[in-house]
């Protein structure tokens, strides 16, 4: 603390500090010609101050500051977007972490599991041939699987229904 006391004579002189600070200010006051003199200067123009009439407001100044109050409260009781992704609603922002999260663990739990029973079926060579052949009819017969099929004694594939 400086060895005067000016920044507090006006906390001192609105009672404002407490009694540690008030016992030190006061001393300080006593002893301090130049301290004691801008404290004399605060309190009389405190005095003048108090003498003044408060100043009328304007005209329509508490209606204007009726009708703002009032219109800052329907703004706080309707939520807009920026509210909603802010701070304050917790809960949406819980459920959202709590959604990704079981996206991010529950997909590939679902993925492991559906993969653990299933069992691939034998391949069925007839059935493949028949595919192979209806598939391939458009195609020419130069190929050596194409040529191999017709040479073997597979029955021919019997023609879709339409």
């Amino acid at each position: 603390m400086s060895a005067h006391v000016t920044d507090r004579l006006s906390a001192y002189l609105d009672g404002a500090l407490d009694v540690r600070d008030l016992e030190r200010v006061q001393a300080h006051v006593e002893t301090c010609a130049n301290c004691l003199r801008e404290y004399e200067e605060l309190r009389a123009l405190r005095g003048l101050l108090q003498g003044l009439r408060a100043p009328a407001p304007p005209e329509g100044f508490a209606d204007r500051i009726h009708w703002r109050l009032t219109r800052e409260a329907a703004h706080r009781l309707r939520p807009s977007l920026r509210d909603a992704l802010s701070f304050r609603p917790f809960p949406l922002r819980l459920a959202l972490a709590l959604a990704t999260l079981l996206l991010l663990i529950g997909l590939p739990l679902g993925w492991l599991s559906g993969r653990v029973g299933v069992r691939e079926a034998p391949l069925d060579m007839d059935t493949y041939l028949r595919h192979y052949l209806v598939l391939s009819a458009d195609r020419s017969l130069t190929d050596e699987v194409a040529t191999t099929l017709v040479t073997s004694d597979v029955p021919a594939p019997e023609p879709p229904l339409r």
